[in-house]
C-alpha cells in the first residue's frame, strides 16, 4: 500500500508538475501570441503614420509652393509699385524748362510766377513742392501741345493741376505743382 500511495504520490505530483509545465507553456504562447500581435498592430501603424507623413510632406510641399508662388507675385508687384513711382531729383525747372517748351510749342511766355512753395517730410525724406502759375498765348493746337509737352518732359516731378484755354483771347493758363530733393537745387 504504501507502494501505491508513494506511487501515486508520484503520478500527483508528475501530473501537477505536468500542469504546472502546461500553463507556463500557455502563458508563454500565449505572451508570444499577444507579442506576434502587438508587433502586427505596430507595424500597420507604422505604415499607417509613414503614409501619413509622407501626405503631410506633399501637402506642406504644395502651401509652400503655394506660397512661393503667392510672395513671388507680391514681390513682383511691389517692385511694380516701385517702379511706377517717380525718380526724385532736382525739381522741374519750370522757368528755364517752361521757357524752352513755350518756344518749342510756338507759344509767346506771357509769365511764370511762383505761387507756394513748401519742405515736406514724407517716406522717401524731405522733398520740395513747389506751386507756379503759367500764362502763354498761342492757339488753341499749341496750348494742348505745350500742356502735352510739359507733362511728358516732367513726369516724374510735374503734376499738372489745372489747364485753362481762352481760345478767342488765344490764352491758356496752367497751374503746375513741382517734386523734389531740395538738396538737389544746390
Amino acid at each position: 500500500m504504501m507502494k501505491t500511495k508513494n506511487r501515486l504520490s508520484g503520478i500527483r505530483v508528475g501530473l501537477i508538475l505536468s500542469l504546472i509545465a502546461a500553463v507556463v507553456n500557455l502563458i508563454f504562447l500565449g505572451s508570444v501570441y499577444l507579442r506576434q500581435k502587438a508587433t502586427k498592430q505596430l507595424e500597420t501603424d507604422r505604415l499607417a503614420l509613414e503614409e501619413n507623413f509622407s501626405e503631410l510632406e506633399k501637402v506642406n510641399q504644395d502651401q509652400l509652393d503655394a506660397l512661393q508662388a503667392d510672395l513671388d507675385s507680391i514681390q513682383a508687384e511691389v517692385l511694380e509699385l516701385e517702379a511706377s513711382f517717380p525718380e526724385l531729383g532736382a525739381p522741374f525747372d519750370v522757368f528755364n524748362r517752361g521757357l524752352e517748351l513755350a518756344e518749342a510749342s510756338q507759344l509767346n511766355l506771357l509769365s511764370i510766377s511762383s505761387t507756394n512753395s513748401e519742405l515736406q517730410e514724407t517716406a522717401s525724406g524731405v522733398l520740395i513742392f513747389e506751386e507756379y502759375d503759367i500764362e502763354l498765348i498761342g492757339t488753341l493746337i499749341n496750348c494742348l501741345t505745350y500742356i502735352e509737352k510739359i507733362e511728358a518732359t516732367g513726369l516724374d516731378s510735374v503734376v499738372m493741376q489745372y489747364a485753362g484755354i481762352l481760345p478767342m483771347e488765344s490764352i491758356c493758363s496752367l497751374a503746375v505743382k513741382t517734386m523734389g530733393y531740395p538738396s538737389a537745387l544746390q
